[in-house]
């Protein structure tokens, strides 16, 4: 049997291009399947954080293939439109 390949933080961090202290993030940790080995060494699992790759490109895919939404008409923006008479 082939052991799994485990990733350190900064091995994550290079592979997502981002910070190591967001990578450490609770969240990203429960995203990621992140484990501890003793007290204080943190892996995560390269499965995962292929898939986690994945996902992502999979996702900003679907953003650009969409059109742009509109700009909302607030009142905000029907103040300043009417105060400087940009319309």
């Amino acid at each position: 049997m082939t052991n799994p390949k485990n990733l350190t933080t900064k091995e994550v961090a290079a592979l997502l291009n981002c910070s190591e202290s967001l990578v450490r993030r609770k969240d990203m940790k429960e995203k990621l399947g992140a484990f501890y080995i003793g007290k204080k060494a943190l892996r995560y699992p390269k499965e995962s954080v292929d898939s986690y790759i994945n996902e992502q490109k999979k996702q900003s895919s679907k953003k650009t293939s969409e059109a742009p939404t509109a700009v909302k008409k607030t009142l905000r923006r029907k103040v300043l439109h009417s105060k400087f008479n940009l319309f």
